[in-house]
C-alpha cells in the first residue's frame, strides 16, 4: 500500500477586535507617555536655564570685582546670594513639574493659567519702568506663552522726522524764493529693518512706508495760482500773515544701513544690540502725491481776519521720488533728502525739494 502521509493545518486562534472605549483608552494613555516626556524634557530645560542665569549672575559680579567697583567680601556674599536664588528656583519649579509628571501618570491634567493676550502701548513720553525710560512711540509685546524666536532678523520702528524744507534749482538757492525757517518738512511712518547677512549685523535693509509733508512759505506777499496749468506766485494783499502750500506725499522709503552691533547671546536665543552704536543710512524713497492744500491768513479791507484753507491741484507731481540719507546715534539721527522730481510739473521755475533736520527711529 502505498505510503500516506497526514498534514496538520495549524489554525490562527481569532482575535476579538477592540472595542471603541479600548481605543479611545489607547489613545488617551499615549498622549499622557507624550506629556509626560514633555514634561521631563521641560524640567531639564528649567534646570539648565536657571544654571545660565548663575553662570551669567556671577560672571557680571567677577566683572565688577575686577574692576574694583566692589570688595572680594561682597563679591562672595552676592554670589552666595546669586547661588541661593537660584537653587530656589530649580526646586520651586521642579516641584510644580513633578506634581504635574505625578498627575499626567494617573492620566490626571492640570495646566496653571498662562498669560496670553498681547500689549499694544502708544507712548509720547510716559514713563516706562521705575528706572527713568520713556515711551515714544509705539510697545507691542506678543503674550507670555509664545516662544522666544532663536534668530530674530526683522524688526519695526515708528519714524518721524522733521525738518527745514525749501528748495534749489534753474539758479535759484535755498531761500531765494521760500522762507527758510517757516518752510518745514515733516515724515511719519513705519519702518522695517532686516539684517541682510546670516552671521554679521553691518548691513541692514531698512523699508516700509510714511506719509512726506513738504510745506513752503513765500518770501513775499505771494500765494500760490495753477494759471493755465503752470503754477506760479502772485501778489496778493498787503497784510499776508500766513501763506503756506503743503504738499503730502505716500512713499515708500528704502535705506541700506550700516553699522556695527553687540551680538548677545543667551540660552535658546541670541539678539544684535546697537545701543549707543553709529549707524548710517543710504537710501531713497518713490510714491505718489496725494494732496495739495494752501492755506491763507490775512486781513481785508476793513481789518477782519480771514483764514482760506484751499485743497486743489496745484498742479504739484504726481510721482515723488528721491535720495535721502541719515546718520546717527542709535535711535536719533541726522536726516537729509533731495527729490529728483520738480515740486510741480509745469512752473515757472524747475526747482526740486531739499530737506535737512532731524530722524527719530522710536
Amino acid at each position: 500500500m502505498p505510503n500516506a502521509s497526514a498534514q496538520t493545518t495549524k489554525t490562527t486562534p481569532k482575535t476579538t477586535p477592540k472595542t471603541e472605549e479600548q481605543l479611545i483608552a489607547e489613545r488617551r494613555a499615549d498622549k499622557f507617555r507624550m506629556y509626560v516626556n514633555k514634561l521631563e524634557e521641560e524640567k531639564l530645560e528649567v534646570i539648565a536655564a536657571e544654571k545660565y542665569r548663575l553662570k551669567v549672575n556671577v560672571e557680571a559680579i567677577t566683572a565688577q570685582l575686577e574692576a574694583g567697583t566692589i570688595t572680594a567680601e561682597q563679591a562672595k556674599a552676592q554670589k552666595e546670594d546669586a547661588a541661593k536664588r537660584i537653587a530656589l528656583n530649580i526646586d520651586n519649579k521642579t516641584t510644580i513639574l513633578d506634581n504635574q509628571i505625578a498627575l499626567a501618570k494617573r492620566q490626571e491634567n492640570y495646566n496653571t493659567p498662562e498669560v496670553k493676550g498681547t500689549v499694544i502701548e502708544l507712548g509720547l513720553g510716559n514713563a516706562y519702568d521705575d528706572r527713568g525710560s520713556f515711551l515714544m512711540g509705539i510697545n507691542y509685546q506678543a503674550g507670555a506663552s509664545k516662544k522666544m524666536k532663536f534668530d530674530k532678523r526683522t524688526y519695526s520702528d515708528v519714524v518721524f522726522a522733521s525738518c527745514f524744507n525749501n528748495t534749489v534749482g534753474d539758479g535759484r538757492t535755498i531761500g531765494d524764493t521760500y522762507k527758510f525757517g517757516e518752510s518745514m518738512f515733516v515724515e511719519m511712518g513705519l519702518a522695517l529693518r532686516t539684517r541682510m547677512l546670516k552671521n554679521n549685523n553691518f548691513v541692514r535693509l531698512v523699508y516700509g512706508v510714511s506719509f512726506q509733508l513738504n510745506s513752503y512759505m513765500p518770501k513775499q506777499n505771494q500765494i500760490f495760482v495753477n494759471n493755465n496749468g503752470v503754477t506760479e506766485l502772485q501778489d496778493f494783499a498787503p497784510h499776508l500773515k500766513v501763506r503756506q502750500l503743503t504738499i503730502t506725499n505716500l512713499v515708500v522709503p528704502f535705506h541700506f544701513e550700516f553699522g556695527p552691533s553687540v551680538k548677545k547671546e543667551f540660552k535658546d536665543y541670541y539678539r544684535y544690540s546697537t545701543l549707543n552704536q553709529f549707524r548710517v543710512g543710504v537710501g531713497g524713497f518713490a510714491g505718489t502725491n496725494i494732496g495739495t492744500r494752501q492755506m491763507l491768513k490775512y486781513r481785508d479791507e476793513n481789518g477782519k481776519k480771514i483764514t482760506t484753507r484751499t485743497t486743489t491741484d496745484y498742479n504739484a507731481s504726481k510721482f515723488v521720488y528721491g535720495l535721502s540719507i541719515y546718520a546717527g546715534i542709535e535711535s536719533i539721527s541726522i536726516y537729509a533728502k533731495y527729490d529728483l522730481n520738480p515740486v510741480f510739473e509745469h512752473s515757472t521755475y524747475k526747482d526740486h525739494n531739499l530737506s535737512l533736520g532731524i530722524r527719530l527711529d522710536l
